[in-house]
């Protein structure tokens, strides 16, 4: 895999030239100083802390239910094993084969709107109920299975996210287009 897309300081740029701002990482990608490597030390960090934590909920749980059946445990236990690595695989893959896409991350929201009046507020009551049952679901999921947390470690400890290598490419493209030397990378 090719190394970090080399981008002109920031100060070179032209006023009008805007820079998008990555989840975690803001506009400290851009130029990668200290600020870039404190907040990917902090992001390592808390991921390092969020597994850890989940990890003795789990030899909890696990170790409850390993006394109360062994069996329950096995199946547990490998179907949590075999769910990280499906994981782990499917995503390497996509990093393998998105690598060299030019791309934002998708940070824009989607609002759920609903019309006014009493028929507006009891569909907005549904879907915050909803949404609340779906965080607490995936919570509860999270704990038994944290496979997602794993993968956010490592992607972490990687030279270039995937996510900052993307916003790169994309960055480099516009940039071209307006006139800047920016070698392929």
């Amino acid at each position: 895999m090719p190394s970090a897309v080399r981008l002109p300081p920031r100060s070179a740029l032209r006023h009008d030239v805007e820079l998008p701002v990555l989840p975690g990482l803001g506009l400290t990608w851009y130029d990668r100083g200290p600020r870039y490597w404190a907040r990917r030390a902090g992001l390592t960090f808390m991921w390092a802390l969020v597994l850890a934590l989940i990890g003795l909920i789990d030899v909890g749980l696990f170790g409850a239910i390993r006394h109360s059946s062994r069996t329950g445990f096995l199946v547990f236990a490998t179907t949590d094993a075999a769910l990280t690595v499906a994981l782990l695989v499917f995503f390497a893959v996509r990093t393998v084969r998105r690598w060299n896409v030019a791309a934002l991350p998708a940070h824009a929201r989607t609002v759920f709107r609903v019309g006014r009046g009493r028929a507006g507020a009891f569909l907005s009551a549904l879907v915050q109920i909803g949404y609340t049952l779906a965080v607490l679901i995936a919570a509860i999921a999270f704990l038994f299975f944290p496979g997602f947390f794993v993968l956010m470690f490592l992607t972490s400890l990687m030279p270039e996210p995937p996510a900052e290598r993307q916003a790169r490419l994309w960055m480099a493209e516009r940039l071209r287009e307006r006139g800047y030397e920016i070698p392929a990378g």
